[in-house]
């Protein structure tokens, strides 16, 4: 399965993703997948793993082209969080309900 219909699949079934972005391995609840600045971009809130600022629950972007090793977890979330987001979204893949 590529990493495009994964991200689909883990957001329409409302499954955590784990990937290692820009050298930190997050785990996170995937919202939203489209394009946004010409880029495919998935927006997602970190619940465990390492981040630059250290911060790890937080809202976050990731672009598609530096995500490596995503895989399905088994661990569910309950649903969309109140954020202000999506927004400055070009075209929506997919976006959890």
């Amino acid at each position: 399965m590529e990493m495009e219909e994964k991200i689909c699949k883990a957001i329409h079934e409302k499954k955590l993703l784990g990937f290692y972005y820009q050298g930190y391995y997050r785990v996170v609840e995937p919202h939203v997948y489209g394009v946004s600045i010409g880029d495919r971009q998935l927006l997602a809130y970190q619940v465990a793993g390492k981040s630059a600022n250290g911060k790890i629950l937080s809202w976050r972007r990731f672009k598609l082209s530096e995500i490596a090793y995503l895989k399905v977890r088994s661990g569910k979330f309950a649903g969309s969080r109140q954020s202000g987001e999506p927004k400055a979204w070009e075209h929506y893949i997919a976006i959890v309900e």
